[in-house]
């Protein structure tokens, strides 16, 4: 059952998110540490560590981490579908009818407008992860200072 539930959500976040794998760690954060409770917000973090380090796409590396962890190889494989399918499937679909339309103004002017959408949720990937960053930073700290007593 969680690997289907792997699937629907990294299929939910692959579908509507808007400007690739660091648009969409909020909202995998989100739906897994917040919401569903899989992983704790420190595993997170390192899981988007490990990500940024591997080579390859991180909202994929991420699914990869993610889905393993949770479901172990099923997990990994649905994750990884979920993540990649809509993506696959809408920029199929766009470049079968881009071709005709891109020179519309309501299609540009659709265009121009995601951009804005698109730097805020990047914006905001950075915000969180800083702040989830700068807490574990102060936690550490304390830890050493309070060892050091």
């Amino acid at each position: 059952m969680k690997t289907f539930s792997l699937f629907s959500t990294f299929f939910r976040i692959g579908a509507f998110t808007i400007g690739g794998g660091y648009a969409m760690i909020p909202l995998i954060q989100r739906e897994i540490v917040d919401n569903k409770q899989w992983i704790d917000e420190d595993e997170f973090l390192n899981m988007i560590a490990l990500a940024q380090a591997a080579p390859g796409v991180i909202a994929v590396n991420s699914a990869i981490f993610i889905g393993y962890r949770i479901a172990g190889w099923r997990g990994l494989v649905a994750s990884v579908l979920g993540a990649v399918l809509p993506s696959f499937v809408i920029i199929l679909l766009i470049a079968m009818v881009f071709r005709d339309i891109c020179h519309y103004p309501a299609v540009e002017a659709v265009m121009k407008g995601m951009r804005p959408a698109v730097v805020g949720l990047l914006a905001a990937a950075v915000i969180r992860l800083s702040i989830s960053f700068f807490k574990g930073l102060k936690r550490m700290l304390a830890g050493q200072k309070g060892g050091a007593e």
